[in-house]
């Protein structure tokens, strides 16, 4: 069981225990099959309707032709879930004609046989790997859709002598906190510039994963594009001395969990991504930063809704769903748009003829 697990590591990071909550190969909340949809703990837009995929392939066509069409163009998706992404992706372009290898980084067994049945119609054209290190070099783009939000993250709080990281306690099956000494030094690098004006028990998150993904694709990607949705803030709204309980949450039946240790195993565990050190980690593994905004304004400089008419009958429960994927109160402006270029021309690309808010990451 989960928490035998959990004691007999304990006491034990945040991270690490997230990391287990999360991925255990047996008894971690994605092992177990993932809870997408109105039946389940969250939604994503891939699941609210297929425009989303079919009109990101707009902007994975823009990079192609900027890069010259190259004959090796690879498609790389990370953390796909069920594959939705995956085949609105594909259906789209090979509705224009068009046919690229789709690779997927899947590491658990359960999730990579939900992606194959999904994406039977074009078993061809996919393949799975287990991590970014299998990857061979490639020209193309890499998708991460909700990929950062569920990395695990250490937890902090402000006392009245330091910085602490939380630590989790397991005993006799019943879980609880202590704190201690910062198990990195990286972690009081990332907040020590605000953590000046939080106030006494102040918890927030940072996430050191992040550096792997970044420093793994810089070897492979020979040119492309990273694009990234994800909902998160700039680093200064972040760490903001208002936000006193940092970002992490629980999700379970579409209802938000303030009790992280509640169901280990049994509840999706997430933290909102801090966009700046994307941005940061962007430069220096070499890829430079092209564009940042929200979903809603991403999509329609894309022609969204032309795309709609493309994939659908444009009944009146794709407009519903169109409205899901745009609107304010749905994920228009939660989910934020990053793309990050390597040896790409520093255009002005499509999905951002509306907006760039790129300054907000500096």
């Amino acid at each position: 069981m989960l928490l035998e697990l959990l004691e007999a590591e304990s006491p034990l990071t945040f991270a690490r225990y997230m990391e287990l909550c999360l991925y255990h190969p047996r008894y971690g909340y994605y092992a177990r099959g993932p809870r997408l949809g109105r039946s389940g703990d969250y939604f994503t837009s891939p699941t609210v309707h297929r425009v989303f995929g079919a009109t990101v392939a707009v902007q994975i066509l823009e990079i192609y032709h900027l890069l010259g069409e190259p004959p090796d163009f690879t498609l790389v998706e990370i953390g796909a879930g069920e594959g939705y992404l995956a085949l609105d992706v594909l259906s789209y372009l090979s509705l224009k004609g068009l046919s690229f290898p789709y690779l997927l980084v899947e590491p658990l067994p359960n999730l990579r046989a939900l992606q194959e049945e999904t994406l039977q119609p074009f078993a061809g054209q996919v393949r799975w790997l287990t991590s970014l290190s299998e990857l061979s070099p490639f020209n193309g783009v890499v998708l991460a859709n909700e990929l950062f939000d569920s990395l695990p993250v250490h937890l902090l709080e402000k006392t009245s002598e330091d910085i602490k990281e939380v630590y989790v306690r397991v005993r006799k099956g019943h879980i609880e906190e202590e704190l201690s000494a910062l198990s990195d030094p990286r972690l009081l690098e990332r907040v020590l510039p605000y953590a000046l004006t939080w106030p006494e028990g102040y918890r927030t998150e940072v996430c050191l994963e992040l550096e792997f993904f970044y420093k793994e694709l810089s070897k492979k990607m020979i040119s492309g594009g990273l694009i990234i949705f994800d909902y998160g803030y700039p680093r200064g709204d972040y760490y903001h001395p208002s936000r006193t309980r940092g970002t992490l949450l629980a999700y379970w039946k579409h209802r938000v969990v303030d009790n992280p240790y509640l169901r280990p195993g049994h509840q999706d565990l997430t933290a909102h991504v801090d966009f700046t050190a994307l941005r940061e980690l962007a430069e220096r593994y070499g890829f430079l930063n092209l564009g940042f905004t929200q979903q809603a304004p991403f999509l329609v400089s894309l022609g969204v809704e032309k795309v709609l008419n493309e994939v659908s009958e444009n009944t009146v429960r794709d407009r519903e769903a169109l409205k899901l994927l745009l609107l304010p109160e749905g994920l228009g402006s939660t989910h934020w748009v990053l793309l990050q270029g390597r040896n790409l021309p520093p255009v002005r690309l499509r999905g951002f003829g509306l907006s760039n808010r790129l300054h907000l990451l500096y």
